[in-house]
């Protein structure tokens, strides 16, 4: 097994491309070459707010993360939004309509029945409950009030009456398998402090890991750390296979000789202290971002720092103009 220890997202990213470069494995894997580690890899980011790369030579798509954080929490597979900031999207789809696998209604709808989760992308149905759904979210605050040492925390993503077989039978013929599997969510039994441990069954180092997945789940961490009143801890990410795959390799090799970097962070204020607060201003924030596609040049106050910097990336986004961050990494980003 191997492991590692980083700061932030930017030290994760140069010290896994080393060691995919140093220890890979070579394989074909659906008509392609991949590089993979032969066995699990288990790291720790013990600065989890440090999320934002700032290495130019990986080429993030700064939107697009805080773009699928937005719709995770909003419990959306649609890609009438996410394909906005990933044209690519719908090649992975099995009906150029919706992520099969998306984790969105996973995480806020779950149902467990046995057909595909089409949820209705119009944001006047979107906090509307049906029969037999399960909020996560939910249930995890809930625990945590609860019981603040619980270890009962849980978010699960696989869904086996929707991803292991069709109707019929026969084995579930898709593109869109879901990677990670669960979400593990503890107080530290020492401090006052959040820890979150994701567990994959794979997970490629440009398209998942540094792409969207370490922000997604410790932006995550973050607002659920706020509502429990509690301090962000360490992020565990468990990979059963890491992986990069052979067209990606010069990429890979420039990252990995990278030396310049520093993992920064930023404390935001809140106004929210409760998932019902976050929600409103979430979906308010779907609002807002929905009227960015006409080009609308009003920029909304949400009166809290993380959802105007959440709001800002969007405008910024969509009307092809600059505007000035709470947060100076997104500054730096945006080349301020």
């Amino acid at each position: 097994m191997f492991t590692a220890e980083y700061n932030g997202i930017n030290s994760f990213l140069v010290g896994a491309a080393k060691l995919l470069l140093e220890q890979g494995v070579k394989r074909g894997v659906r008509g392609k070459v991949c590089y993979e580690l032969p066995e699990p890899f288990m790291f720790k980011i013990t600065n989890p707010k440090a999320r934002w790369i700032t290495i130019p030579e990986r080429k993030w798509n700064v939107a697009l993360a805080y773009a699928e954080s937005l719709w995770l929490a909003s419990g959306r597979n649609d890609l009438e939004m996410i394909g906005r900031y990933l044209f690519r999207m719908k090649d992975f789809s099995d009906d150029s309509i919706s992520m099969r696998g998306g984790y969105g209604p996973r995480l806020r709808k779950y149902n467990g029945n046995s057909n595909d989760y089409k949820i209705d992308s119009s944001l006047q149905n979107q906090n509307k409950p049906c029969f037999n759904e399960i909020d996560q979210f939910k249930f995890v605050i809930q625990c945590f009030n609860k019981d603040i040492n619980t270890r009962q925390g849980i978010i699960t993503i696989g869904d086996p009456t929707k991803d292991c077989f069709e109707k019929s039978g026969k084995l579930k013929q898709t593109k869109d398998f879901p990677c990670t599997r669960s979400l593990h969510f503890m107080k530290h039994p020492a401090e006052n402090k959040l820890n979150l441990t994701v567990y994959m069954r794979s997970n490629d180092i440009l398209w998942g890991a540094s792409a969207v997945n370490i922000f997604n789940f410790t932006f995550i961490q973050e607002y659920f750390a706020h509502i429990m009143d509690l301090q962000v801890g360490d992020y565990y990410h468990i990979v059963n296979n890491f992986h990069f795959y052979e067209d990606k390799r010069t990429e890979i090799e420039i990252i990995s000789n990278v030396n310049n970097y520093i993992d920064e962070s930023y404390d935001y204020k809140y106004s929210f202290n409760s998932l019902e607060e976050f929600d409103s201003k979430l979906l308010r924030l779907m609002e807002e971002e929905f009227k960015l596609i006409n080009d609308n040049e009003t920029i909304f106050d949400f009166n809290d720092e993380f959802f105007n910097d959440w709001y800002k990336v969007f405008y910024c986004f969509n009307n092809k103009k600059k505007i000035e961050f709470e947060n100076p990494i997104l500054n730096q980003i945006f080349n301020f």
